[in-house]
């Protein structure tokens, strides 16, 4: 494989990906319920095929071979995909009231008051979002990974339970006392806390009045302005569509926005706008999963700066600290879920399936975030790399943030010679200066907000 060859085929896996983000995207957003996954490998299959992965190792390509690698895993996992992703715009939960919509009733989990109502809404979730096609995917991805050489992390799982052994301690206190404050429960073990309610309690009610809808896009228009960070190559679509998954999610450089209300969109939308603007800043043969979440990350973090709270959304100080208190455990809990999936992702990776899966999954998550969780979810988490791809971005952008302090002072966000050390930080795919930090870096950020 020549030097032009080459070039040929990093246009082709763009390409590719720039077509699977579209698909995904049209279906996250609600716009298409039966996306053509299989279709867009068929159109362009030597971006995915084995024997590429052998060329390219052989001509000394090693990442692009490492990508195409990955997409070939994708590609095996195609029609499983179309099945789970077509079967869900239809999938009904056995709600309270009778059968309702997947979609209404993960919204219904996070708003409902009424805790014999919200658990059985949060059940609901659990038993329609159990397809068998998206385990089937899940597998048959971990599989040909395999086939190619792609083997798992397992210094990343290692990091990843010292992110949990870091935070332990501090989790359990500040979530006993949120648990308390929003439901009236206590969390695991021995509590009464299930996923329902930590999601209910998590949404943050009791702050809801402080994060106006109608000064969301205003004032991430703003800080970007701030920041000299161009929003041009993102686009948000924000809608409520039959089937439109609930938060906010980034294919590419488009997302889809669905509101759940409050603090949850906020941080929601200002991480998705992140890594859509990482996406929008380099090729798809060139990004970074961890740099894409790395700057989510740092621009949703704005959103725990008692500075920025106070200059951007009026946040009275006498509000400050428990409001800072709650955001950082609602991330500090997306860290840990994400750590608690990414072993047993990884687990998967070696050959873990069916029963034994959904159990170990379901054991994980529920002694990660100290509330019951229900066996159906499992699947759901079937890809360690999008958990390690978000515990790194998060250290990654903890480690930005530290330097910009040290360059710019606390207020670097309003600093206009930030500027420049963002844009270069953006150009290079957000990646970090030197080693990696360890994953428990950004818990440990997380934690000293919460005191």
């Amino acid at each position: 494989m020549d030097s032009n060859e080459i070039e040929l085929l990093r246009g082709e896996f763009d390409a590719i990906v720039a077509e699977l983000d579209e698909e995904r995207h049209r279906h996250v957003a609600g716009m298409e319920g039966e996306p053509s996954i299989s279709a867009v490998f068929r159109r362009r299959s030597r971006a995915a095929h084995r024997d590429t992965v052998r060329e390219l190792e052989a001509a000394g390509e090693a990442d692009l071979a490492r990508r195409v690698a990955a997409l070939r895993a994708e590609r095996a996992q195609a029609e499983d995909e179309e099945a789970w992703r077509a079967a869900e715009p239809a999938a009904r939960a056995p709600g309270p009231d009778g059968p309702v919509a997947l979609d209404e009733a993960q919204l219904s989990q996070v708003r409902e008051r009424n805790r014999d109502r919200r658990l059985a809404f949060g059940r609901g979730v659990a038993e329609a979002a159990d397809h068998p096609a998206r385990e089937a995917a899940a597998e048959k991805r971990a599989r040909a990974r395999a086939e190619t050489g792609l083997l798992p992390d397992w210094e990343r799982v290692v990091a990843a339970d010292a992110l949990l052994s870091a935070s332990d301690d501090g989790y359990r206190d500040v979530l006993a006392w949120l648990a308390r404050r929003e439901a009236g429960l206590s969390p695991g073990p021995g509590g009464d806390l299930e996923r329902a309610d930590l999601l209910f309690a998590l949404a943050l009610h009791g702050w809801e009045g402080l994060f106006p809808r109608g000064m969301l896009a205003l004032v991430l228009e703003r800080t970007a302005a701030e920041l000299g960070v161009d929003l041009g190559r993102v686009r948000v679509d924000e809608a409520a569509r039959r089937g439109q998954w609930p938060g906010a999610h980034t294919h590419g450089a488009r997302v889809s926005f669905r509101r759940q209300g409050g603090a949850a969109d906020w941080l929601g939308l200002f991480e998705a706008v992140g890594r859509a603007l990482s996406a929008g800043n380099a090729p798809a043969h060139r990004r970074d999963p961890a740099g894409a979440a790395a700057c989510g990350a740092l621009l949703a973090g704005l959103l725990l700066d008692a500075r920025y709270l106070a200059t951007r959304l009026d946040v009275e100080r006498r509000h400050a600290p428990d409001l800072l208190r709650a955001l950082a455990l609602r991330q500090l809990f997306r860290l840990r879920a994400s750590a608690a999936a990414l072993r047993v992702g990884t687990e998967v990776e070696r050959g873990l399936s069916g029963a034994a899966w959904r159990e170990a999954h379901r054991e994980a998550l529920t002694q990660a975030t100290l509330a019951a969780w229900p066996r159906g979810l499992a699947a759901r988490d079937g890809d360690p790399g999008r958990a390690a791809a978000a515990l790194a971005g998060a250290a990654r952008a903890e480690a930005l943030r530290r330097r910009l302090v040290e360059r710019f002072d606390e207020d670097w966000w309003r600093n206009p010679r930030s500027r420049e050390a963002l844009r270069t930080w953006l150009a290079a795919g957000c990646t970090g200066e030197g080693d990696e930090p360890p994953l428990a870096l950004a818990a440990e950020a997380l934690l000293a907000k919460m005191q």
